[in-house]
C-alpha cells in the first residue's frame, strides 16, 4: 500500500460523492417545483422526503468506494505505522473489542447499542495490550412512541496485561467520567468493593477510589504512581476510568473521540499532517505504558 493508492481511492470516492450529491439536489429541486405548482406551500414535505430518500440512496451507491478509501487509508497510515512501534501486532480496522469482554469487567455500562472498531492487539515494551474504539448508546421510547438515543460512552477501551498477578481489585473513576457505575462487587471473586481514600488530597479530589483490599491498594498507589496517574488524568480532562483487575489494567477513556479515522475525501490528503495525527493517536496507547511505567518491576515481579 502506498500514499498514491490512498489518494487514488480518495479521488474515486470523492467523485462518486459529488455525482450523487448533484443528482440528489436536482431531484429535490425538481420535486419542490413540481409539487409547488400543484400544492403551493405544502410542497416542502415531498421535497424533504425525496432529499432523505436520495441521501440514503447516495450512501448505498457509494459504499464500495467509501470502503476502498477507508481500507487504503488504514493500510497505509495506520497499520504500517503501528508496525513501527509495536511488536506481535494484529490490527483489524473492521473489528473491535467484544461487548461481553467489557461487560465482564463490571466497569462501565455497555448500554443498548454497542459498536467497536480499530482493534489493536500487540506488545509495547513487553507489555501485552488490547485497544479499540467503542461507541455505547442507551435507547428509550416514550409513551408517544418517540425513540431517543443517548451516547454514554465514545472513546477507547484499553487493556494492559502484566506478568504479575494482583490479589485485589481497584477502580479509579475520574471526576469527569460520566456516567459512571458505582462498583459493588468484584465480578471474579465476589468480594465487596469499598470507597477508599489516600493521603493525597489532590488525588482524592481527582478520583473516586473503590477497592476490595485497602492494604494491597495502598501498595500499588504509592505517592510516585499517584502523581503519574493524576498527570495522565489531567491530560484527558479527568474523563478516564482505570481498573486494576487480576493482572490487568483496564482503561476506559470517554473523551468523545474516534481514533484512526480518515479525513473527508473532499480535499487531497496532506501526508505530513495526517502522519502527525496518526502518531498522536498511537501515542495515546504508548503514553499509558511510558508515563505509568507499566514495564516497571512493580507490575512485573
Amino acid at each position: 500500500m502506498t500514499f498514491q493508492d490512498v489518494e487514488k481511492a480518495r479521488e474515486v470516492y470523492h467523485k462518486e460523492r459529488q455525482k450523487y450529491l448533484a443528482i440528489t439536489l436536482a431531484a429535490t429541486i425538481l420535486t419542490a417545483l413540481f409539487f409547488g405548482l400543484a400544492l403551493g406551500p405544502f410542497s416542502i414535505a415531498p421535497a424533504l422526503f425525496i432529499l432523505c430518500a436520495m441521501a440514503v440512496f447516495s450512501a448505498f451507491a457509494t459504499r464500495t468506494s467509501a470502503t476502498n478509501y477507508r481500507k487504503a487509508y488504514k493500510g497505509y497510515f495506520i497499520e504500517q505505522n503501528l508496525q513501527k512501534i509495536f511488536t506481535d501486532l494484529s490490527y483489524r480496522h473492521d473489528a473491535g473489542i467484544n461487548k461481553s469482554l467489557i461487560a465482564s469487567t463490571g466497569m462501565i455500562n455497555t448500554g443498548d447499542i454497542f459498536s467497536s472498531n480499530d482493534l489493536v492487539t500487540a506488545k509495547y515494551k513487553d507489555v501485552s495490550l488490547i485497544q479499540a474504539d467503542a461507541h455505547i448508546q442507551t435507547e428509550s421510547t416514550d409513551s408517544d412512541g418517540n425513540t431517543t438515543y443517548v451516547t454514554i460512552f465514545k472513546g477507547r477501551f484499553m487493556i494492559f496485561e502484566f506478568p504479575k498477578k494482583f490479589n485485589f481489585r481497584l477502580e479509579l473513576i475520574g471526576r469527569k467520567f460520566h456516567p459512571y457505575r458505582v462498583p459493588g462487587k468484584d465480578t471474579t471473586t465476589g468480594r465487596k468493593l469499598s470507597k477508599l481514600s489516600t493521603e493525597s488530597t489532590e488525588f482524592n479530589h481527582s478520583f473516586k477510589i473503590f477497592g476490595d483490599d485497602g492494604f494491597e491498594t495502598y501498595y500499588i498507589l504509592d505517592p510516585a504512581l499517584m502523581v503519574k496517574i493524576n498527570d495522565i488524568a489531567e491530560h484527558y480532562n479527568h474523563k478516564i476510568l482505570l481498573g486494576f483487575i487480576n493482572n490487568k489494567m483496564m482503561v476506559a477513556l470517554n473523551d468523545g473521540t474516534d481514533s484512526f479515522e480518515p479525513p473527508r475525501p473532499s480535499r487531497p490528503i496532506n501526508e505530513a499532517t495526517e502522519l502527525a495525527k496518526v502518531y498522536a493517536d498511537i501515542k495515546v496507547i504508548t503514553d499509558f505504558v511510558d508515563k505509568l511505567s507499566l514495564d516497571h518491576k512493580l507490575f512485573t515481579k
